[in-house]
């Protein structure tokens, strides 16, 4: 797995009262073992929409480019043939990263399985395509803090739009 990292280190909340007490509830715990049993189970990219599987892609070659010390814009934009479409992909990317609790994990480009974070950004992307903002919070619930989520939720739709070749 090839990770990126930022240099902004994400704030860790712990999930206790002062007292020692849980401050979730007994649903939002089972909830969140649902969640979480569902992202260990091995994802392939073939199931993804084109959008989705882009947007997975542009994460692992911005990746593999960071690791290189290279920009990754240049490719991006022609593989999809369009410089603002390779900018927004782009942006959205860098924006993951900040925002994102903990590294984000990728996979190598070649492999057919998705990381637990990659299956989370193929879902980020279907919410976005759908123009499900509750959707995409509901998802993001806990995970990524709530005073990001709109900025995420914006350069999701925005990235997703331009891929699929709708209006952004």
């Amino acid at each position: 797995m090839i990770r990126i990292d930022d240099a902004e280190p994400p704030p860790y909340a712990a999930n206790r009262s002062q007292k020692g007490v849980p401050l979730l509830s007994t649903s939002t715990t089972a909830s969140a073992a649902a969640t979480i049993a569902a992202l260990a189970r091995p994802q392939d990219v073939r199931a993804l929409s084109l959008t989705a599987l882009h947007v997975v892609m542009a994460m692992r070659l911005s990746a593999m480019f960071e690791r290189a010390g290279r920009d990754p814009i240049p490719d991006l934009a022609q593989r999809y043939r369009s410089i603002e479409t390779a900018a927004a992909v782009h942006a959205l990317v860098r924006r993951v990263i900040r925002t994102w609790p903990e590294r984000f994990l990728v996979n190598r480009p070649c492999q057919l399985t998705m990381t637990p974070d990659e299956a989370t950004l193929a879902a980020m992307v279907r919410h976005a395509l759908l123009a499900d903002n509750e959707g995409f919070a509901g998802m993001l619930q806990g995970f990524v803090r709530a005073d990001r989520q709109d900025g995420l939720y914006h350069a999701t739709q925005h990235a997703a739009a331009l891929l699929s070749g709708r209006s952004a």
